[in-house]
């Protein structure tokens, strides 16, 4: 079986790259696409440009993607709508549609941001409201998909919605949650958000809900196979409740995290978008990674580089 994940240089991508390779047939079976950060063996590719794209998915044929890549960053897709359409949604779409003409199966990473945050927990068949642009594009991108996939039918692709994502960084920025590390390493007292309620999610076990959906797509398992999944963490916290847990993990006084209880600004953020993951329950999945432990490990590479920075200075 060949595998192909788009933004396989991302936080995400770089677990799926390592998760699903036991289910490519060969080491070359599994293909990377990425544009930023696209170093071998990743094949840089990038998905708003048609022709680039059309041409590397004939000479890939791939039997199964796994489609990662996206602009995630809400107040990115306010301040640019249209370069994250292409994105988010055009490029989704193309991309749908020839892994659909092709045979192969589909499986799209989506977001808890579909829900307004109103009426939480959200069941897989919960009707989507979303608040920002973000919201609005992804949810497009999984109409794109399921148009795409209409002659087929459900079994032939997934669409997992996942919540907030930490895990290893190359960079304390690559993650709202390890931005906040960012901010307690600068020594001085700051105010986070203490409104929404979120329940992070550490890559590794989300790349393993990914690849036991991509097994049982594969293998034509048992019927229903396909569809809506939601990833949901085991822990609700604001990220000012991840901030202090991130500072005690440092060593660092969590008193320097002060609790803003307003909203955050930029694009209208929901409140609560728990979502029900009893779906992937039912395939016996569970995560794993509690906050405080994934963290820890996450952080270990940057905070060393950045205390070793600090020392030389």
């Amino acid at each position: 079986m060949k595998i192909l994940v788009t933004g396989a240089s991302g936080l995400l991508g770089r677990s799926l790259m390592l998760r699903l390779a036991a289910l490519a047939d060969a080491p070359d079976a599994l293909i990377g696409a990425a544009y930023s950060r696209s170093a071998a063996p990743l094949h840089r590719l990038d998905l708003t440009d048609e022709a680039a794209l059309r041409q590397a998915f004939a000479g890939w044929a791939p039997d199964l993607v796994v489609h990662a890549a996206a602009e995630r960053r809400p107040d990115i897709v306010d301040g640019d709508p249209a370069t994250a359409q292409r994105l988010n949604v055009d490029a989704t779409a193309l991309l749908a549609g020839l892994a659909a003409a092709g045979g192969a199966r589909f499986i799209y990473i989506s977001t808890d941001y579909v829900f307004d945050g109103t009426a939480p927990p959200y069941a897989t068949d919960a009707a989507p409201a979303p608040l920002n642009a973000y919201g609005r594009m992804k949810l497009a991108g999984e109409q794109a998909v399921r148009a795409a996939y209409s002659a087929q039918g459900e079994n032939a692709f997934a669409l997992l919605r996942i919540p907030i994502l930490y895990g290893r960084v190359e960079s304390l920025a690559e993650s709202p949650v390890t931005e906040l590390a960012a901010r307690l390493l600068e020594g001085r007292a700051f105010k986070a958000e203490d409104w929404a309620m979120r329940y992070p999610a550490h890559v590794d076990d989300v790349a393993r809900a990914v690849a036991l959906i991509a097994g049982r797509l594969t293998r034509d398992a048992a019927p229903a196979v396909g569809g809506i999944y939601h990833f949901a963490g085991s822990e609700q916290l604001t990220k000012y409740a991840m901030a202090r847990v991130i500072a005690k993990e440092l060593g660092i006084d969590a008193d320097l995290v002060l609790s803003d209880p307003n909203p955050p600004s930029g694009a209208p953020r929901p409140k609560d978008c728990r979502l029900d993951p009893s779906r992937l329950g039912a395939l016996g999945f569970a995560p794993r990674i509690r906050f405080a432990d994934g963290v820890r490990e996450a952080l270990a590479p940057c905070c060393s580089r950045a205390a070793g920075a600090a020392g030389r200075e």
